[in-house]
């Protein structure tokens, strides 16, 4: 009988307590006179916080949730702020509609797709920005855009003259290019190791006018190098005027020292080894360029396999 008792008693406990939860449940969920859980909103999330894109390679891609609460059920559209210029992005749907309710969250997802394209390369911090009236939530996506040319990889031109070198014409009557339009690869090759696509500069193709051009590649961080060396192959054509000069700068390109100087004679097809490591070694900020200059109706040079042997 006292069992009896004692089992009843232990009901009638839990019983009670399942009451009482489910009432502050109800006054929580905003139900009697319970404190409400919030206003209606909604937070960002990233699949990842940090994307690199380096040179040559394909897409990345971002999962991008929208995160509702409190009842939150609104569209959110969404944008992206500190994108820099050439950078290829799009989301897979531009807004998106999570469902919440007082108790449950909802979410709501897009896919951000991003490409190199014509970056240059650096450091940024992109945001990703979700707008529903006057609401606005942010989530930060840091992106890195690693330089085209690197220490200890060789650069070949099969993707062309890439974004962050740069090609000057101080004529205004052409620059290098990677377009051999006067068909020098068939009829001088075969040119090993040379290997179209290559970067040229052809005065005969242009025809009797000037020839000014630069070719220089992005800046380089030998900081942690004692010893530099630079190797390309390359085949200077030559016919009476035109130079051909190797040139590096370690302070940005405001001024240049000569290590290597084509003229008077035909050279290559050919790799070409220089060791600049008392110029450019222990330097954060390195730029070479090719120049060809002095040059009317004269032949053609070719540079390709660009390497920067650095230890």
């Amino acid at each position: 009988m006292q069992r009896k008792f004692w089992l009843k008693w232990l009901w009638s406990l839990l019983l009670v307590g399942l009451l009482t939860m489910l009432a502050a449940c109800q006054q929580g969920a905003g139900g009697g006179n319970g404190a409400a859980l919030g206003d209606p909103d909604f937070s960002l999330v990233l699949s990842k916080a940090r994307v690199e894109l380096p040179f040559g390679t394909g897409q990345e891609e971002v999962l991008v949730q929208v995160v509702a609460k409190n009842g939150f059920n609104g569209a959110v559209s969404l944008s992206l702020e500190g994108v820099p210029q050439g950078l290829e992005v799009a989301f897979n749907a531009n807004s998106v509609t999570p469902q919440s309710t007082q108790v449950v969250t909802g979410i709501g997802a897009t896919t951000l797709v991003l490409g190199r394209g014509s970056a240059p390369s650096g450091e940024y911090t992109v945001k990703v920005v979700g707008v529903s009236g006057a609401l606005r939530r942010e989530a930060t996506l840091h992106l890195s855009i690693p330089s085209s040319l690197v220490p200890n990889r060789v650069y070949d031109f099969s993707q062309g003259i890439p974004s962050d070198w740069t090609v000057l014409d101080h004529t205004g009557n052409g620059g290098w290019t990677t377009v051999d339009e006067c068909n020098r690869n068939s009829d001088y090759g075969p040119l090993d190791p040379i290997v179209p696509p290559f970067a040229i500069i052809d005065s005969d193709c242009l025809g009797e006018v000037d020839v000014d051009t630069e070719l220089r590649t992005p800046p380089l961080n030998l900081s942690g190098y004692a010893t530099v060396r630079l190797k390309f192959d390359h085949y200077f054509y030559f016919n009476e005027n035109e130079i051909g000069d190797v040139d590096v700068s370690t302070d940005g390109g405001n001024t240049w020292i000569n290590v290597a100087r084509f003229q008077g004679e035909d050279v290559g097809p050919e790799t070409h080894t220089v060791d600049i490591s008392n110029i450019a070694a222990g330097q954060p900020n390195v730029i070479i360029r090719f120049r060809y200059y002095d040059a009317n109706y004269d032949w053609f040079w070719i540079v390709d396999n660009i390497l920067i042997e650095a230890q």
